[in-house]
């Protein structure tokens, strides 16, 4: 049961990971970038690492995007 349920947490902190946090952060590099990067996000043309990084500048962006809405707001 112990492998199961961990095996279910990995996939979903992969989903949440990859898709949810992907598309801010290729928002906030291709602005940043004025383009330039990332050139594809097809699997086939970019590397793993570009995912990666791409979903934890989103994690970054939607944290502190979270975090100045909060400061306003009081």
């Amino acid at each position: 049961m112990e492998v199961v349920v961990g095996f279910a947490w990995q996939v979903l902190k992969q989903i949440v990971f990859s898709f949810v946090f992907f598309w801010p952060g290729w928002l906030v590099v291709k602005m940043i970038t004025f383009g330039r990067y990332p050139r594809s996000i097809h699997p086939a043309n970019a590397d793993w690492l570009d995912y990666e990084l791409l979903s934890f500048i989103g994690v970054v962006t939607v944290f502190g995007a979270f975090i100045v809405v909060v400061y306003l707001w009081q």
